[in-house]
């Protein structure tokens, strides 16, 4: 009898191979484009990304589940796009590694599945699963990242994707740009709400000055954004000490009550030179009271990178805090990184190396991580 984990792989051939046998199809005319658009065919691009990781030293920030040596594949996803001349667009993305903590049996799962109508441009519609406009650096794609991981308050305080709708779109020549939707709010992957209600996320970015073009390039944008649900049992950190149940003895950490958050962001780029700086905060307000009837969580990160060769080598610097419980004393982690990137052929191709100095409230010492990453991109 096949196991769970033979059932997954195979599942995984089929809809690898499903994938790559409609695009054959589509290229050669086949059978297997069954819905045709009226008059005109769709356009279709499969593609794909690697990225095969190595972290060595101590364990980190509380994101790593522990100090062991380890090579591993950090994400490792393919992905379908197209487009209707009808002016409809559509992504699907399936991942087949995608976390940073230890994990086993790895599996396929969606992260992206949406359509897109895009008939104006200051007004595009968009349903299905997709990430949420409350972040700058999470909404930042993943490959073009300029440090192997995000920072730690992105990771905690963002919505990441979820299923939901949104309209958004470009004004004023592209200088400024909106995103306003409503998400089911409980995480990725879940195709049901919680508790009937919706998540609102929010962000309006803008560019008050911008001069030259190419590699003489210089600008100014700013950000901000801001979401708010009231969730039911919602899986969260251990490091917010959420309890739903209070009469137990240990802490469940899910959350049942009302948060709200905000962010603010902005981004200088001078040439070879770019500087990123983002601060967000969420309230929760847990129906338990627990551990407080109040939660304030908070954090942010200065980034600065520069290009000692041209568009192939890159010095990074980056100071990132986060704390969980800004009222429950010395909670947070200070997170300093010293980062190399080198371009092979941009972002299709690169080596990123990263030292990490984490200095974590529930650690005796600070500790010494060592990233390395190779990306390719197809």
């Amino acid at each position: 009898m096949p196991t769970f984990r033979s059932a997954c792989c195979i599942s995984t051939l089929l809809v690898t191979g499903l994938l790559l046998a409609f695009a054959a199809a589509a290229q050669e005319g086949g059978g297997l484009v069954v819905v045709k658009p009226a008059g005109k065919e769709p356009t279709l691009t499969l593609g794909g990304l690697l990225q095969v990781q190595a972290d060595f030293g101590d364990r980190g920030d509380a994101r790593f589940t522990d100090g062991n040596d380890r090579f591993y594949l950090r994400r490792a996803r393919l992905n379908a796009t197209g487009r209707f001349l009808e002016e409809f667009d559509f992504r699907l993305e399936i991942d087949l590694a995608g976390s940073l903590s230890n994990s086993a049996g790895l599996r396929a799962q969606m992260t992206d599945g949406y359509i897109n109508w895009n008939r104006f441009a200051a007004a595009n519609i968009r349903a299905g699963q997709f990430k949420t406009p409350f972040g700058f650096e999470q909404l930042y794609s993943d490959p073009r990242l300029i440090t192997i991981e995000r920072s730690m308050v992105n990771d905690r305080l963002t919505l990441s994707r979820q299923i939901g709708a949104q309209v958004g779109g470009d004004l004023a020549d592209k200088r400024v740009s909106y995103a306003l939707g409503a998400f089911n709010g409980n995480g990725v992957n879940n195709n049901f709400n919680d508790n009937g209600k919706f998540t609102w996320v929010g962000r309006l970015s803008g560019i008050p000055w911008q001069r030259g073009s190419g590699d003489g390039a210089m600008s100014w944008s700013v950000g901000a954004n801001g979401f708010t649900s009231e969730d039911t049992a919602l899986a969260e950190p251990s490091e917010f000490r959420l309890d739903s149940t209070p009469a137990t003895a240990a802490a469940d950490n899910l959350f049942t009550g009302k948060r709200r958050g905000a962010g603010f962001d902005t981004e200088i780029l001078v040439g070879p030179f770019e500087l990123w700086a983002e601060l967000l905060q969420v309230r929760w307000e847990p129906d338990s009271n627990r551990p407080r009837p109040q939660l304030d969580s908070g954090g942010w990160y200065v980034q600065a990178s520069m290009f000692a060769v041209p568009k192939k080598l890159q010095f990074v610097a980056k100071y990132e805090t986060f704390d969980p419980d800004r009222d429950a004393g010395k909670d947070e982690t200070n997170t300093g990184t010293l980062g190399l990137n080198y371009y092979i052929k941009g972002h299709d191709l690169k080596l990123m190396l990263d030292y990490m100095r984490v200095d974590a409230a529930d650690r005796p010492s600070k500790e010494n991580k060592m990233l390395a990453r190779l990306q390719v991109i197809f």
